[in-house]
């Protein structure tokens, strides 16, 4: 039978490796936008929101449905 493992990293490499700053790759926002990072966002990009506050947000966020998810950010 062949071993199909790769050979451990000599120990420096595996340190630079894991020294090296990650980035995320693939992220759905939706979901896992707090409110106030919201509002953050639109005052940065003066992007006007259809809500006033982020209670109001958190309001919208108690999804009963996926049409209820769906219209939050589509």
């Amino acid at each position: 039978m062949t071993d199909t493992l790769a050979p451990p990293l000599a120990p420096s490499l595996a340190d630079f490796i894991r020294g090296l700053p990650k980035a995320e790759l693939h992220l759905h926002i939706e979901g896992s936008l707090e409110p106030e990072q919201m509002f953050a966002f639109a005052r940065r990009n003066r992007v006007a929101l259809p809500f006033r506050t982020v209670e109001e947000v958190r309001a919208a966020y108690a999804f009963t449905n996926l049409q209820d998810f769906l219209d939050i950010y589509y």
